[in-house]
């Protein structure tokens, strides 16, 4: 089969394989979807579902049953270095240690030297709080405390001495100086955030908000135990599990690669650059509350460019407008390659994500492009999730 015979069969395949979710499934790495739910995954890494195994290698995502519906009644965040985020409703420190109470996961102590931050009250999307929080990758020798006053947090440098449900007394420049809980909204600890290499390679989305970065040791007799950092070990109960994304050698998460050529060219919309890890706004990646660690933030009249150097076998994403977007935005996906168009799907604000898998065997160039639909580019926060490419196995 010629190499524009071949594209012309991979848009076929494009366009079959966009599918919108809402039972609980599994996804394989290539994007094939087994729906059902799993029963077991055995301490060898062998996930069952209905009369099927699975390694936990050869997966994308596994999405369980799990009650998105369910409210958030937390108190904060507790965010470790490997990048679990624990939604809490107590929080103490007592001798080097955080002792806490996770929402539908009862008590955990953690140290405090594998915190990363905390955060109280609902986050402030955008805030300094939480772009020092993404964006601070040197050591520091201070831990950052933000307090509440004003349309601006006031940052202070200092170390966390104490924490009570009243107060957080810190040491700065070796005075003691309490805030009263009810004004400090976060603190950003010293004690970097690991590489994404060094991280567990699964992430779990728990009702209550919870976000645990874990190896997965074993699913049996409905909990499932997860070893995370600091040999922190976590029992949970199966159903509290929302979803669990799976890093896998085989594939490459296109925002960790470098494009060989942008173009931007917005129509009403100011000018703006993607973003790698983030929406276009500088957010996390978040579609219809389901938050993602990677992908690429778009705008419409966006266009990125890669080389095929794999080489690769299948392109796929999760497509959707951000949350950020408050439920507006319409715009056009486009996959295309060095001899033609291989998909185009049409998304709206307020939709559910929706997967997309493209063969682009034989493609050198992998060309990304985000079209306005009827609204211009007004709204088209437009997500790229967990884009990657992959190497099939032949």
């Amino acid at each position: 089969m010629n190499k524009v015979r071949l594209c012309g069969f991979i848009f076929f395949l494009g366009n079959v394989f966009s599918v919108l979710f809402a039972e609980p499934r599994l996804i394989t790495l290539e994007g094939d979807v087994i729906e059902g739910n799993v029963t077991r995954i055995s301490s060898q890494g062998v996930v069952s579902i209905k009369d099927k195994e699975f390694t936990l290698d050869s997966l994308r995502s596994i999405v369980a049953s799990g009650d998105s519906n369910q409210i958030d009644e937390s108190e904060g965040r507790v965010v470790l270095i490997c990048g679990t985020e624990l939604a809490f409703t107590k929080i103490s420190l007592l001798e080097e240690k955080f002792n806490l109470s996770a929402q539908g996961l009862g008590d955990i102590i953690v140290p405090i030297d594998s915190v990363r931050a905390l955060r109280f009250g609902k986050i402030r999307r955008g805030s300094r709080f939480q772009k020092g929080l993404l964006d601070w990758k040197e050591t520091k020798e201070l831990d950052t405390v933000f307090i509440s006053g004003g349309a601006e947090l006031q940052e202070v440098e200092g170390l966390i001495e104490e924490l009570s449900q009243d107060s957080m007394v810190f040491d700065r420049d070796n005075k003691l100086q309490a805030v009263p809980l009810n004004r400090t909204y976060g603190v950003v600890l010293a004690s970097p955030l690991l590489e994404q290499e060094d991280r567990p390679p699964c992430l779990l989305s728990l009702e209550g908000g919870s976000r645990i970065r874990a190896n997965i040791i074993e699913l049996k007799n409905g909990q499932v135990r997860l070893r995370m950092i600091e040999d922190i070990e976590l029992n949970i109960p199966w159903e509290k599990v929302k979803r669990i994304s799976l890093r896998s050698p085989r594939l490459v998460f296109v925002s960790d690669l470098e494009p060989i050529s942008y173009k931007a060219n917005p129509i009403v919309a100011f000018q703006r650059e993607f973003q790698k890890d983030r929406t276009v706004s500088g957010l996390p990646i978040q579609i219809n509350k389901q938050v993602y660690d990677k992908g690429l933030g778009f705008a419409s009249g966006m266009q990125l460019e890669f080389l095929n150097e794999g080489p690769y076998d299948l392109f796929l994403a999760e497509i959707g407008i951000d949350d950020d977007a408050g439920g507006l935005g319409d715009c056009e996906f486009v996959v295309k390659s060095d001899e033609g168009e291989l998909y185009r799907g049409r998304v709206k604000g307020g939709e559910a994500a929706k997967l997309i898998k493209v063969d682009i065997t034989g493609c050198n160039r992998i060309i990304l492009q985000v079209d306005p639909g009827l609204d211009l580019d007004i709204a088209d926060h437009a997500d790229w999730a967990d884009a990657c490419f992959l190497q099939t196995t032949k």
